[in-house]
């Protein structure tokens, strides 16, 4: 399987989970990422067990166990450029070019897309401008170096020493007073909200991963270790027809333009005939 960014030895997934369930989970979801991206990828996993899957590169067992084992399994990879996916995350199609973003950044995140819940509301030490969201951070993005091991240590610390119950709030604030290079991807990168898709028109992108935050409350759904998420029983109809549309005439996968495009983009080498053509087809509509 050809990926949009070729990945090195350096580049890799990593999942971390802990408890019976979430190690299921970890399994179907790394399964749903092989599906889409091959299985050349390097995927491991961080875990409070021992869990013999091939689907996993390399399964490390965690040295704290936590509610929170994420800054560990980012702390402790063995890539030079690690993505890091909760368990929750469905991926739908090749998101590599995540690893493009950390040849040039330190961190890659994408915003929380509820913006007015208690979670992104919540500001542990600091008044913190309501523009500067917090980054989700069940899809997020490390280069190593001194300077991320030191922030995430801080961020780990934070969470341990000062009982907060939510991570992101810290992570907002630490990025907030640190100097770190971040850049905030694009929300089909860690698409919350799916209701999104079925208003999602013709010239937006198609997602790529899926954040599923109420797939644990789905009876059984860790069960499968051996296949892949059945998009099927996560998603509404009107959902899963958008997303297979999407994806379908999404460009930037690799999907041919449409006559609409192709003529579109003839047009505007030609602005005044441009012009002249959008005013008459608003008139025929």
């Amino acid at each position: 399987m050809t990926l949009l960014f070729p990945m090195t030895a350096d580049d890799g997934f990593v999942f971390a989970a802990t408890g019976a369930q979430y190690r299921g989970l970890a399994q179907r979801a790394a399964r749903s990422l092989r599906a889409v991206m091959g299985d050349d990828i390097q995927i491991d996993l961080f875990a409070d067990a021992a869990v013999d899957d091939p689907v996993f590169n390399q399964v490390h067992i965690l040295k704290y166990v936590g509610t929170r084992p994420k800054m560990e399994a980012l702390r402790e990879s063995r890539f030079a450029h690690t993505v890091y996916l909760d368990c929750d995350v469905v991926a739908v199609a090749d998101c590599s070019d995540m690893f493009a973003l950390l040849r040039q950044f330190d961190c890659i995140g994408a915003h929380d897309q509820y913006g007015n819940g208690t979670v992104p509301m919540h500001q542990p030490t600091q008044d913190l401008p309501t523009g500067f969201r917090q980054i989700n951070s069940g899809v997020m993005g490390i280069r190593k170096s001194d300077k991320t091991q030191n922030f995430l240590r801080s961020w780990e610390q934070r969470m341990t020493g000062e009982g907060e119950r939510w991570d992101q709030p810290v992570l907002r604030e630490l990025l907030w007073n640190s100097d770190l290079r971040v850049w905030i991807l694009p929300p089909e990168y860690n698409l919350m909200h799916t209701g999104y898709m079925p208003a999602m028109g013709k010239r937006m992108a198609a997602p790529r991963l899926l954040h599923i935050t109420t797939l644990h409350e789905i009876i059984g759904i860790e069960e499968k270790t051996d296949q892949p998420f059945d998009l099927t029983e996560l998603l509404g109809k009107g959902a899963l027809t958008a997303l297979h549309d999407l994806l379908g005439r999404d460009r930037t996968l690799g999907a041919a333009p449409s006559a609409r495009d192709r003529i579109g983009d003839l047009l505007r080498r030609y602005p005044k005939v441009e012009k002249r053509a959008r005013s008459i087809w608003r008139r025929l509509r």
